[in-house]
């Protein structure tokens, strides 16, 4: 938590030189509009925050779908791990209790039994 903080300040910091040194004043023109002595770190923190809510709109119903796809896959794997139980009693399908017997792999022939890995 006080890693966000610090990061949060670092980022004003950085927002407020942004600022100072680019306090001239600009004009805009968009079609028939002109907008006169508008300063130039609210136009770019403007154009900036619109290009945000533009990706945001872009992909707010893609983020949706994928997560519900997500749901349905999770529903449908505790399906298939239900039905696995019922047609195999004896055998418990857990993946996250899953233990490996031996985590650095298949042992290679000729190795002797005072290897590092074999304590």
């Amino acid at each position: 938590m006080q890693i966000l903080i610090v990061i949060i300040l670092v980022i004003a910091v950085l927002l407020v030189i942004f600022t100072l040194q680019n306090s001239i004043e600009v004009s805009i023109q968009l079609f028939f509009w002109e907008i006169a002595n508008a300063p130039l770190v609210l136009v770019l923190l403007s154009c900036l925050a619109l290009g945000y809510l533009v990706a945001l709109i872009y992909f707010y119903p893609r983020f949706w779908k994928l997560k519900r796809e997500y749901n349905q896959m999770i529903k449908f794997n505790a399906e298939l791990n239900e039905l696995h139980s019922m047609n195999h009693p004896g055998k418990k399908r857990d993946n996250a209790a899953r233990v490996v017997e031996n985590p650095e792999g298949d042992e290679m022939a000729g190795e002797d039994d005072t290897s590092f890995f074999n304590d």
